[in-house]
């Protein structure tokens, strides 16, 4: 594959995205102490910077469609890094949710743009692996970024586990300006096409029900810390183990669903992989219900869910934008803009749902929370299709039959 030095240094930023944008969740309890917050105010950080995510990626894509995409990979990493230094200073509350709505916006432009010029560099012939590359850069972000930047916070500051976002990026922008040739322009797509596209009705189910089952997820993910202590007892070390183990199985999950999406097609994978999430979260909220927080077959099948949600969560994505591709083949490039959009909004709206089930009712209820909006996904997914097989069969002809089955 061509450019492996610059694929690689791209997939590293990504790797500190991912880990910027998940790691929070691992280290709210500090958050919330040395700030003199709740926790559910503090978790309201990770839907700053997934909402402003969200939001600017298609705004700015479209506004600075102009530029070079040297000038944009060079200027998104320099914000990301100086909004990192930001939130690591912060004397406040707010001063530090300023910063987290730059990071966000800085890392919409970033992802955006390294995964555009990924797919320039290396051809048609290596696209696939080049747009794998550099999303495998979130995932591997959540097996190591994040339970790795959860144990630097634990054992000093939070603060310290933004510095080490610092270090991560520092590196990517300088070898941006060392060896990050020019790359094509691509053609300029309106806001209005965008957005045109993006209203096409099966696209839009597609991108709902994405936007649905990553909420799911991240209405239990957000508070995991608190989740995990109220479920099992655990301190600070558990908490960690147990991102470190949702992390490991999700980067076997990403494998796994990519090829799945190949062999049996995205729309069974998906399906399969949203209704064992909401399996898995009702797991979570019996066991987080029923049994008690001392019990050693608790913290055993505790942990053997959480195996399963990971990797069966982190299935979803990359069929995600595999669905997303079937359904507008004339646009990859608005496709994958429009479901990472949908991707941080399910972050946002699972941190904002989190916080007020966790604030007015109990951390067990997080995981019914977090299935009922995975069933959300499910009906987004199987309802239009039985929708469609009825309507198909009332406009058959009356005569029409089976084929009949011919003898292998």
């Amino acid at each position: 594959m061509p450019h492996k030095v610059i694929l690689a240094l791209l997939a590293i930023g990504s790797f500190a995205v991912g880990t910027d944008g998940f790691v929070i969740s691992g280290i709210l309890p500090r958050i919330a102490g040395e700030l003199d917050v709740s926790e559910p105010v503090a978790g309201q950080l990770v839907t700053a910077f997934a909402l402003s995510y969200a939001i600017s990626a298609p705004v700015l894509m479209t506004l600075t469609a102009g530029l070079s995409r040297r000038v944009m990979l060079r200027g998104s990493v320099l914000a990301f890094l100086l909004a990192n230094v930001l939130g690591a200073l912060a004397p406040t509350y707010g001063v530090l949710m300023t910063a987290r709505i730059l990071a966000g916006i800085s890392a919409a432009l970033y992802m955006n743009t390294a995964a555009a010029t990924a797919t320039a560099l290396a051809g048609e012939r290596y696209r696939g692996r080049a747009v794998s590359l550099i999303i495998g850069g979130l995932t591997v972000a959540t097996a190591l970024g994040v339970p790795g930047g959860t144990l630097v916070g634990q054992l000093g500051s939070w603060r310290l586990t933004l510095a080490l976002v610092v270090a991560l990026a520092l590196p990517v922008f300088i070898g941006l300006f060392l060896v990050l040739p020019a790359v094509p322009q691509p053609p300029v797509i309106s806001l209005r096409d965008r957005v045109r596209i993006g209203a096409q009705r099966p696209v839009l189910l597609a991108v709902l029900a994405n936007l649905f089952a990553v909420a799911g997820c991240f209405t239990v993910f957000t508070y995991l810390a608190a989740f995990t202590r109220a479920t099992t007892g655990m301190d600070n070390a558990g908490v960690t183990i147990v991102l470190l183990v949702f992390g490991v199985a999700g980067a076997v999950g990403n494998a796994v669903g990519g090829r799945l999406g190949d062999r049996i097609g995205a729309e069974r994978t998906f399906t399969a992989s949203v209704s064992g999430v909401t399996a898995a979260m009702a797991l979570l909220a019996v066991l987080a219900s029923w049994f008690a927080s001392d019990s050693t077959v608790l913290l055993a099948a505790f942990l053997a869910v959480t195996v399963a949600w990971g990797t069966l969560y982190w299935a979803e994505p990359p069929t995600a934008i595999h669905r997303v591709l079937d359904l507008a083949p004339t646009a990859p490039s608005v496709a994958i803009s429009v479901n990472s959009s949908a991707s941080y909004l399910g972050v946002a709206l699972g941190g904002a749902v989190g916080g007020a089930v966790l604030d007015r009712l109990s951390p067990a209820a997080l995981a019914w929370a977090g299935a009922c909006l995975e069933l959300i996904a499910l009906a987004l997914v199987v309802l239009p299709r039985v929708s469609a097989g009825r309507k198909g069969r009332a406009e058959a002809p009356a005569h029409a039959l089976p084929e009949p089955a011919h003898n292998k």
